[in-house]
């Protein structure tokens, strides 16, 4: 989880030194997902994981995945 969390950091601030910038790529990103990012880390990992892994296995296949994200509600677009 925190491995994703880095990867969008990176991604929200457009270079790949932004590991240590913490939250400020976040309140300046003008995509509309970044929102997201404070939720995930160490508080809430246990929560995202449980959401995930449908048979609680500890590992989460991509099917899991995509039924996890293909859930949403159709109006989050």
């Amino acid at each position: 989880m925190l491995a994703l969390r880095d990867h969008y950091l990176e991604k929200l601030s457009g270079n790949e030194g932004a590991l240590g910038m913490g939250t400020s790529a976040i309140n300046d990103s003008s995509d509309p997902d970044s929102w997201a990012i404070k939720f995930i880390d160490v508080l809430w990992v246990r929560p995202i994981l449980e959401a995930f892994d449908d048979d609680a296995s500890g590992f989460i296949t991509i099917t899991e995945a995509n039924m996890f994200t293909s859930s949403r509600p159709v109006e989050w677009g």
